[in-house]
């Protein structure tokens, strides 16, 4: 997500609210991107991904007064209406989570770390299906904050407001997270890399 000049979105914000559709135009085109590629991750579909994105637009057009400035960014509160709206139409439910499952918060074997980085080249490359696919088969409360956090860049204070949870449980599932997408992608490793993580 770029980085935000507060005074002069808030500045835009009002500007729509008094019926300026240029202003609309300028925040649809600064954060639709990030919200696209949330909803792309979140339900691997792009013609998903395209009506989460629009309905996300519509949200904001129709119930503008619901974004708070003191919660949060602009950008954070459309990755939340986008969350929402792509839960929906994915159909998924949100399961409770039994604390016993988040006391184990062990550090990931150091095999199962990937020191370089390669989400952003995976995402440049070949391999891009691939990734979707596997970000998309991780737990959706998981999916959420990997979403958030690495890929729309939104900082664990902003992923807690977008999911309704505290800093805490937002480290605690990225790093679930992290480690099950480095499961999930390993057997796209380079086969000498494999071969050392299996030594």
């Amino acid at each position: 997500m770029p980085p935000t000049d507060t005074k002069a979105e808030l500045a835009l914000l009002t500007r729509m609210k008094q019926g300026d559709e240029s202003a609309f135009v300028t925040l649809y085109r600064k954060h639709r991107d990030a919200v696209y590629r949330f909803a792309l991750l979140y339900a691997g579909s792009p013609a998903i991904a395209a009506d989460v994105t629009q309905d996300t637009f519509v949200h904001f057009m129709t119930h503008t007064s619901q974004f708070d400035p003191a919660r949060g960014s602009v950008g954070a509160w459309l990755c939340g209406v986008a969350r929402n709206m792509a839960r929906k139409q994915c159909g998924v439910r949100e399961e409770p989570t039994d604390p016993l499952d988040l006391a184990d918060d062990g550090r990931a074997h150091d095999s199962q770390i990937d020191h370089d980085s390669p989400l952003d080249r995976v995402l440049r490359g070949e391999l891009a299906e691939q990734v979707r696919r596997a970000v998309a088969s991780i737990a959706p409360h998981y999916r959420d904050v990997l979403i958030l956090c690495e890929l729309a860049d939104l900082s664990y204070a902003e992923a807690a407001q977008v999911c309704g949870i505290d800093i805490g449980t937002v480290r605690s599932r990225l790093s679930r997270a992290r480690t099950q997408l480095a499961q999930r992608l390993a057997p796209y490793a380079p086969s000498d890399r494999a071969k050392e993580a299996l030594q």
